[in-house]
């Protein structure tokens, strides 16, 4: 977890998300994001919802929004890409225990989803990753990407983590000319942590 705290945006209003793209469609102007993501606070009442202090709630919705933006940008890129994967948090796990079936590659440092339970969120985007042709890695952290990538190519990625985890891998995949789209979690945690299922659903259909 690289956040120093907690937060849980699962019970906002889904709106909240449509009016970040639809800033980051007409400005992405890096001036006018911090006043943005003030006023998104006050109007869908984050730091209420979350119990987050007004600073942290900015902080989440500036990240948002980066995220957005940078998604963007890679679009096209990404749309053109031919060998894809999708790296998903071990923390969006059902169980992280030995309840969990998944399979430890030391190799790559990441698990291999085993399907063991059918409403885990894991298993549900490994599913349907594999019916659009992806590779899915599950890891504990953005260090790990480099291991994966030691190991295989490929050209477009997909990253489920928290918008801190994002731009460190970022950094890395970048020197690689990889195009990189993301979904941020909305809840985040050392475990039983979420992001929107119908997201990475609608990015697969729509590349």
């Amino acid at each position: 977890m690289s956040y120093e705290f907690t937060f849980d945006l699962s019970s906002l209003s889904k709106s909240i998300f449509q009016e970040i793209a639809n800033f980051t469609e007409e400005s992405g102007i890096p001036e006018k994001i911090n006043s943005f993501a003030q006023k998104i606070v006050q109007k869908f009442n984050v730091d209420k919802v979350t119990g987050l202090p007004s600073k942290d709630s900015v902080t989440i919705i500036k990240d948002l929004i980066q995220s957005d933006i940078m998604n963007k940008a890679h679009k096209k890129r990404f749309k053109q890409s031919t060998k894809r994967l999708l790296l998903l948090p071990h923390c969006c796990r059902k169980y992280m225990d030995s309840r969990c079936k998944a399979h430890f590659d030391a190799e790559t440092s990441s698990y291999r989803c085993k399907n063991c339970s059918k409403d885990c969120l894991v298993n549900k985007a490994t599913v349907l990753a594999q019916k659009h042709n992806y590779d899915v890695y599950v890891v504990p952290g953005s260090s790990c990407v480099k291991r994966i990538f030691q190991k295989k190519r490929y050209d477009g990625v997909i990253g489920i983590a928290c918008t801190e985890e994002i731009s460190l891998a970022l950094k890395m995949l970048n020197k690689h000319d990889i195009a990189v789209q993301s979904i941020p979690l909305i809840k985040n945690g050392c475990a039983g942590t979420y992001f929107d299922f119908h997201s990475l659903h609608r990015m697969m259909n729509n590349n």
